[in-house]
């Protein structure tokens, strides 16, 4: 099977599937009559059937297409796509809304989904409206509602979708925001309560800061209440709905515009440089001057990912600490976005705390990465309890000598895709000396595109015959680390090598227990250089392949001359060469190029682990069914059965054939769609329609009723043909939580309590 063939199975496959459950949804039983959850096969089909769940208007192949057109014309993933959508869709040009500000939000989230790869819920629930609010002088502007689900989107995303909304509020030719003294003081007071009696924001401006941010805002930036505490200040303000905290509004303005604002104007400016008119946000230019003066004049020295420890999540490694894990670009069939990968020996040496989908706080060039492995990269270096140095390249190795590791000496790389890196705007790292660094080396002075071996398992011999024939650096298997060693460490070890012998290939120092103290220093960079090494009972000996390579690292005549006159030879060499750094005389006296195997060494932490578990709902219910107090402890449906009914919230049908009424769109009589029945809240009565005398606001979709929960478990017991005894415990939900409380049939609990 090609790759062509491989996909279009998948497509038949899901295809298949989704027919099948679209039939069974379309009879009716289920409380909508079709699979909600859209087959997208592009980002403009996944942005458009995201916010087509809440605007089924714009279920149109024509906005997907114009999408597609778009992207051709300004370039993937470019702002001004998101831009120039939002704006036809907020004029109507596809589809029809009831008014233009319903036209502008669905234009905002579809916007917003395309910033968000449409994967993620902040489009539908971070961004929960938009209203008109009136200026001191009479004019309309915007109010932009946001909730706590923004925080999924992301920093730069919430700082762009502000962006966005701003632009179609000067397209439409709306007032800027006018906030007087006051509404500027209570998002300062607002942002500083939530940091300090909510949660910690993960970026808390200055005062001044946010004082200069929002008088300069061009939408008011607000939210609905979120927190049972009340702001300490700044109460009972005209234009602001609530006293109490909105965790929307603080985490959008914090951590979204104030920390990602010069990210967000650079993406703006090119939106500006492709013809798109948005001013409101130009004034970032000057905030971007007293943000970068409050970090200059910044005394915290503390990287970001060392706030806030929490007990029980180890530190791995320090900011930059030589040991650390050593960055590496490249990918995996599992990592990418923000999902790194390390050797699953590493996992093994840190007794397993780090593990397939661990979540990391790290140093650079994100804020955090989820982990996968990858076993074609360095694994850990580690020094034993009798002071032998190993290399470990496998899992099982590293659980077997795990009792005996007294030292990890380098953690072992972690893989970073260059996206990453780029989407963050963070200057490039240098990564260390590696097998692809080589072999693209390799295949350029060969101007060949394959090598036609493999690249890791090049054989000592045959990479000295490669780096004399093709003039490159010496294979990354063969060099050391010798960055991390100072110059009196390496002048130690080449004192020590002096007073060696090569024994049947192999270099044998001397450690006695006298030598073990005078050659400290040489002991102590032979394991920071990685250079694998054994201990026995009073000497240390390399393998033949290290002594080779150490050999030609160094520049030594090993073949013709003893080691000592060899390293009588180099110390010469060192003393006409001067203090140079260490790498830079091994370059002065090997033969060949030796590259720095170092690169950057990332500072990284445990972020929250029990984030990687499966998520259940509470009580591990098997159906969406209200049972309320009367389910009991275990949410039980049997239990409830037991005392007859449940008490709670439920929509109301009306089967116009039987004349009867239920909880299902489906009659359970005669099998006929129910129509829906609405409830006054003032008139306290059901009906079909509006309420003629109070009408649609004080209208429900559900009320709070007693239902005979008797007939609805027997009636769907009988539907299986199950006896009483063949049914195990089934367990639904205090109460449901969607809009019209609708629930699930009870067949389908009985199923899932039977067969999972």
């Amino acid at each position: 099977m090609n790759s062509e063939e491989y996909f279009q199975s998948i497509s038949s496959e899901v295809k298949k599937h989704f027919d099948v459950a679209n039939e069974a949804r379309a009879k009716g039983i289920d409380p909508v009559a079709k699979v909600e959850i859209p087959i997208a096969t592009s980002l403009a089909e996944k942005a458009i059937g995201l916010i087509s769940t809440i605007y089924p208007q714009l279920n149109d192949k024509r906005i997907a297409e114009r999408i597609i057109e778009l992207e051709k014309e300004y370039g993937q993933l470019n702002m001004a796509v998101p831009f120039k959508i939002a704006e036809e869709i907020a004029r109507e040009k596809y589809c029809k809304f009831s008014s233009l500000m319903e036209a502008i939000d669905a234009g905002i989230r579809v916007g917003f989904s395309y910033i968000t790869l449409g994967v993620v819920s902040s489009p539908l629930e971070g961004f929960t409206g938009l209203k008109l609010g009136v200026t001191r002088d009479g004019k309309e502007y915007f109010k932009a509602y946001f909730s706590g689900p923004i925080r999924s989107a992301g920093t730069t995303a919430s700082c762009v979708v502000l962006m966005l909304i701003d632009y179609l509020r000067e397209t439409f030719g709306f007032a800027k925001y006018d906030p007087d003294e006051n509404e500027v003081k209570r998002y300062v007071i607002e942002n500083y309560d939530y940091h300090e009696k909510v949660t910690n924001l993960q970026y808390l401006p200055t005062e001044e800061e946010i004082v200069f941010l929002a008088k300069n805002l061009p939408i008011e930036i607000t939210g609905e209440a979120s927190e049972d505490k009340e702001v300490s200040n700044y109460k009972d303000l005209k234009r602001v709905e609530t006293n109490f905290i909105r965790s929307g509004m603080c985490l959008i303005f914090s951590e979204g515009l104030a920390q990602k604002a010069q990210k967000g104007l650079r993406l703006l400016k090119g939106v500006q440089e492709k013809g798109f008119k948005a001013t409101g946000w130009n004034f970032l230019d000057d905030y971007i001057k007293l943000h970068k003066k409050r970090e200059k004049g910044s005394g915290d020295t503390m990287p970001t990912y060392m706030k806030d420890l929490v007990a029980g999540r180890p530190i791995f490694s320090h900011p930059s600490r030589s040991g650390g894990f050593r960055f590496r670009y490249g990918r995996t069939r599992i990592s990418g976005f923000s999902a790194a990968a390390v050797h699953p020996a590493t996992m093994a040496v840190t007794d397993c705390f780090l593990s397939l989908g661990t979540q990391l706080k790290i140093e650079k060039p994100t804020k955090g990465c989820a982990l996968g492995v990858c076993d074609e990269i360095d694994g850990p270096i580690v020094k034993l309890k009798d002071g032998s140095v190993r290399k470990i390249n496998d899992y099982e190795e590293a659980k077997k000598i795990y009792r005996d590791i007294a030292e990890i000496i380098y953690l072992g790389d972690i893989l970073f895709t260059f996206g990453d890196v780029a989407n963050r705007n963070y200057e490039l790292l240098k990564p260390g000396y590696v097998e692809e660094w080589w072999a693209l080396e390799l295949k350029k002075k060969m101007n060949v595109k394959e090598l036609g071996f493999d690249k890791r398992k090049v054989g000592f011999e045959q990479a000295l015959e490669i780096s004399r024939k093709y003039d490159i650096p010496l294979h990354p298997s063969y060099i050391y680390y010798w960055k991390e060693i100072s110059y009196e460490e390496f002048l130690g070890l080449i004192d020590w090598m002096g007073h060696g012998n090569i024994i049947e290939g192999k270099i044998m120092l001397p450690y006695t227990l006298k030598d073990r103290e005078r050659f400290a220093k040489g002991k102590r960079a032979l394991e920071l250089i990685g250079c694998e090494h054994k201990v026995v009972i009073e000497n240390v000996i390399l393998s033949e392949k290290e002594t080779k390579s150490l050999a030609v690292n160094l520049g030594l005549d090993i073949l013709n001359l003893k080691l000592s006159d060899s390293i009588n030879c180099l110390s010469e060499r060192i003393k006409q060469i001067g203090e140079k750094s260490v790498l830079e005389i091994i370059n002065e006296v090997s033969k060949f190029k030796i590259k720095d195997k170092s690169g950057t060494f990332i500072g990284a932490r445990m972020g929250r682990p029990e984030k990687a578990k499966l998520r259940k709902l509470v009580g591990s219910p098997h159906v969406l069914f209200p049972v309320g107090k009367e389910g009991g402890r275990l949410r039980s449906v049997q239990a409830a059965y037991e005392v007859g009914y449940v008490e709670g919230e439920f929509p109301a049908f009306y089967c116009e054939k039987c004349g009867k009424e239920g909880i299902y769109a489906k009659c359970d009589n005669c099998n006929t769609l129910c129509v829906k029945k609405n409830y006054c809240k003032i008139c306290e009565q059901e009906m079909v329609g509006e309420c003629e005398e109070h009408g649609k606001k004080a209208m429900a979709d559900f009320m709070k009723k007693r239902v005979d929960i008797r007939y609805y478990f027997d009636n769907a017991r009988k539907l299986l043909g199950l006896n009483n005894d063949e049914v195990p415990m089934v367990k639904g939900v205090r109460g449901t939580s969607n809009a019209d409380h609708s629930c699930e049939h009870l067949v389908k609990g009985l199923l899932r309590a039977k067969h999972n």
